[in-house]
């Protein structure tokens, strides 16, 4: 494959590169000049991560723009610095740009529709410094930037709205006057797409075994239709009011383009959702100059589901009646940190490994609970405490006198008259703490709830689990389904990943605890020494009468035998079953339930004093 042709950067292009360097402050490899790649990006100029920038000279003569290449270098060497800056912080800010799409009702929330408010957003945010940047060094007015913008931008007869509120955005940012850069009205809105009714057969023609299905499911389509005009009708799109609320968020948050994405996304979102459901939908204005578009990473998941901006509660929307913050409508057990549920974060991640992305979701989502856990251990002996001087007498040790309180006595050594020994006094025990061993086995069966879907077990094995390894202890995790499914670490671990990665995994097949497992594993213990802490936590529905021999009567006793084995041992239910209570409660199993993904902290704060002593 031939490598395209590229032109070297020298003459008035060099010093327009450097112009732009200078401008920032920064340096940067060559920006790489190929004619024709344009065409293919939809844009002149972009920029990806390693640091680099991309121009296609052609199309900048096309657009009659040569004279403008300091400001077009400049606004992408801006993406370096100032937004997103790193690629990490461009997922983060289509992270945060989805969360607000959900909120208003978007249906899909499309790449497409987040690769556009990112694009619209970090140019803002960029062109904005980039103009502030040109006035300081004293350009003549208008700016480069400006007179970029205006040639390449603006669109006098554009009826997209939100192109309409970016336009008029620039113009307040840098005090033009209306009309500069868009018309001085907003286009009117486009009327709602026409909802035809669907060609439905009559009943009579159904089979009548069929005829309730299919009535309840005429119904339920009525509804989703109901719910849907609602939603169209609490849109509110303000283009002259929104401009001017989306300029002071680009001033307020030129620092930190990940948390005024959030602000930003409140205000335009909308307007997509307004363009999705109407009878013309457009496609947005101009090609993002953004080229990096591979997977996020596990260790890139990691680091976006953990940064605690992605999990701030949604401004609400300045045109909202009502106090607080909007909400998308989300499953349950799902929004309840992050704002986008585990289903809409599979979604938004789709290319990524989605094993990757429920283990960091799940990580992310226990995160405010976890705190280090450590055990109370039998207290040790103290040493004596010094007491008061006593007379030593002959016969006493010698090792006992003591010489510097004896020759403050007397210059004259006398013994039983002159020397003296220091007594002690006992103390108390000093208290001790140590770090967990815990064993963990999770229920992967088709009867627990999917990972994916939000399951309140994986969520409490999480939480106690990377407490247990934040307090410097180890944790071995064993998900078990039907017979032969069983999967995890022989060994316990230290390492984060590896815990994840085992409470994540799932099966869905029948129901049959691993008792020959369990039994290998603690035949060859004694029971533990005072000083030793064995821990055990099973993650089960109702399905763990398998744990005590139901369908298993060569295996019915392990579970009361390896009992005397454990310090603790818990079962943790996401059902309530008095059947399974009584088998535990019979041998010696203490038994906790959760129902909900917001039930399993309390329960595991809980099982944290247990594991504590």
């Amino acid at each position: 494959m031939n490598a395209v042709a590229t032109t070297p950067l020298e003459g008035e292009t060099r010093h327009a590169w450097e112009s732009a360097l200078e401008l920032w402050g920064v340096h940067l490899r060559d920006v790489r000049l190929a004619p024709g790649e344009g065409a293919a990006k939809g844009t002149a100029a972009w920029f990806s991560f390693p640091p680099s920038v991309t121009v296609d000279p052609q199309m900048l003569r096309t657009w009659g723009v040569e004279r403008e290449a300091e400001s077009m270098f400049a606004h992408e060497i801006g993406h370096h610095v100032l937004a997103p800056a790193t690629r990490i912080d461009a997922l983060k800010i289509r992270h945060q740009l989805a969360r607000t799409l959900a909120a208003a009702g978007a249906d899909p929330v499309s790449s497409d529709d987040l690769g556009l408010l990112s694009n619209l957003w970090t140019d803002l945010l960029v062109n904005a410094r980039v103009a502030l940047l040109q006035r300081r060094r004293g350009d003549a007015e208008p700016v480069g930037i400006v007179r970029l913008v205006q040639a390449t931008l603006s669109a006098p007869e554009s009826a997209d709205r939100l192109w309409w509120v970016y336009l008029r955005t620039f113009e307040l940012i840098w005090g033009l006057p209306a009309g500069r850069l868009c018309p001085t009205s907003p286009p009117p809105p486009a009327p709602p797409a026409a909802r035809g009714a669907e060609s439905e057969p009559p009943l009579d023609s159904i089979p009548e075994k069929h005829r309730e299905k299919e009535r309840a499911l005429r119904d339920a389509r009525r509804e989703r239709e109901r719910i849907a005009a609602e939603l169209a009708g609490v849109i509110t799109t303000r283009p002259e009011v929104d401009a001017d609320q989306i300029a002071a968020v680009v001033r307020a948050f030129a620092g930190d383009p990940v948390l005024g994405a959030l602000r930003f996304g409140v205000l335009t979102a909308p307007y997509l959702v307004e363009r999705q459901r109407s009878a013309r939908p457009q496609s947005g204005n101009g090609a993002g100059c953004a080229a990096d578009d591979a997977p996020a990473s596990a260790e890139e998941l990691g680091r976006i589901l953990s940064d605690r901006r992605l999990h701030e509660v949604l401004p609400a929307h300045p045109s909202s009646s009502g106090p607080g913050a909007v909400a998308p409508a989300t499953g349950s057990g799902e929004g309840r940190g992050q704002a986008l549920g585990l289903a809409q974060t599979l979604a938004l991640y789709g290319a990524s490994d989605p094993d990757e992305v429920i283990a960091a979701w799940y990580r992310a989502e226990a995160a405010p609970w976890v705190r280090p856990l450590t055990q109370l251990m039998p207290a040790v002996p103290a040493p004596d405490l010094p007491g008061p001087l006593e007379l030593w007498e002959a016969g006493d040790d010698l090792a006992d006198l003591d010489w510097p309180a004896t020759l403050q006595a007397g210059a004259t050594v006398l013994p039983g008259v002159t020397t003296r020994r220091r007594s002690f006094l006992p103390d108390e025990p000093i208290p001790r703490e140590a770090s967990i061993t815990l064993d963990v086995f999770i229920d992967s069966s088709g009867s627990m709830p999917r990972p994916e879907r939000g399951s309140s077990a994986v969520l409490a094995g999480m939480i106690v689990a990377l407490s247990v390894l934040r307090g410097g202890g180890r944790v071995r995790v064993t998900s078990f389904s039907g017979a032969g499914q069983v999967a995890g670490s022989e060994d316990f671990q230290r390492t984060v990943p590896g815990v994840v990665r085992d409470l994540a995994c799932y099966f869905g097949g029948g129901t049959t605890f691993p008792l020959d497992l369990l039994e290998r594993r603690y035949a060859d213990l004694r029971p533990p020494l005072p000083d030793e802490r064995r821990h055990l936590l099973v993650l089960s529905d109702d399905g763990l009468v398998s744990m005590f021999g139901d369908g298993n009567d060569a295996f019915a006793g392990v579970a009361a035998r390896v009992r005397p084995l454990l310090t603790t041992a818990t079962l943790l239910l996401s059902v309530r079953s008095d059947r399974v209570d009584a088998q535990a409660a019979a041998a010696g199993y203490d038994v906790l339930h959760v129902k909900t993904m917001d039930e399993a902290p309390a329960a595991c704060a809980r099982l944290a004093e247990v594991l504590h002593g």
